[in-house]
């Protein structure tokens, strides 16, 4: 039982981090008009992985990363 609590509240503040990424994403491009963040999504043989998420050659941003994983 506490291991699917844990399991529960891990999955719940990882999707919380992923609106997180969302938003603080979606604000930056905004800020910039011009440039979009590429994504790659990546998975750790042991498990977990995560998003990576890079703008380039924006109008205000040369480059920037907003990344997150769990593992």
């Amino acid at each position: 039982m506490q291991n699917q609590n844990n399991q529960k509240m891990k999955d719940k503040f990882y999707q919380y981090i992923q609106q997180l990424q969302d938003t603080i994403t979606s604000k930056l491009e905004a800020i910039d008009g011009v440039a979009k963040f590429q994504e790659d999504l990546w998975e750790r043989a042991e498990g977990g992985g995560g998003r990576t998420r890079v703008i380039e050659n924006g109008a205000v941003f040369e480059k920037g990363g907003v990344n997150i994983s769990a593992v």
